[in-house]
């Protein structure tokens, strides 16, 4: 699927899914931004990424927990599908810091961003501010990578602009 096709596709599944976020999860989260590809010939790209968390299932460290789902769809026609434990530290001033871990599965589609195996573990840290009860907006910084269960481990960086709605 050519990339312009498959931003369309992910926006209209976006737009679809709003109404029905509230049975699905608490937490759906829009990102957009800019991925830097390791390796012998990287085609460093924008990306999209839907997610979904659930209400929080524990709270531990100070952060309340949840289980995450998520989608990346890369311009260059590459996409990661993965979920996984989600966490986010509540301030008392609006602010927060978000992170999660996510194992999944990596498709470089004809990018030539090979990444060393289909499965690959996205780590994300960020920081954000609530801007009313339903809305939060963070940037975040995303590593994707095979955890060294390849030989072939070059890894891929993202800076995300995250927009989160609370339901």
């Amino acid at each position: 699927m050519p990339a312009a096709a498959a931003i369309r596709a992910s926006a209209l599944a976006f737009a679809l899914l709003m109404p029905a976020a509230p049975a699905l999860a608490t937490d759906f989260i829009l990102s957009l931004g800019y991925t830097d590809f390791s390796g012998l010939s990287p085609n460093d790209n924008a990306v999209l990424g839907l997610e979904v968390q659930s209400d929080p299932l524990r709270r531990f460290l100070g952060a309340d927990w949840s289980a995450g789902a998520a989608i990346d769809l890369h311009e260059a026609g590459g996409y990661w599908l993965g979920a996984g434990p989600a966490a986010i530290w509540r301030r008392s001033d609006d602010w927060f810091i978000e992170a999660s871990v996510m194992p999944g599965y990596y498709e470089p589609g004809g990018s030539g961003n090979r990444l060393g195996s289909h499965f690959e573990i996205r780590s994300l840290i960020g920081v954000g501010r609530k801007l009313n009860e339903q809305l939060s907006v963070s940037v975040a910084f995303a590593h994707k990578s095979n955890a060294g269960t390849s030989s072939h481990n070059p890894g891929a960086n993202s800076f995300l602009l995250r927009t989160r709605w609370h339901f």
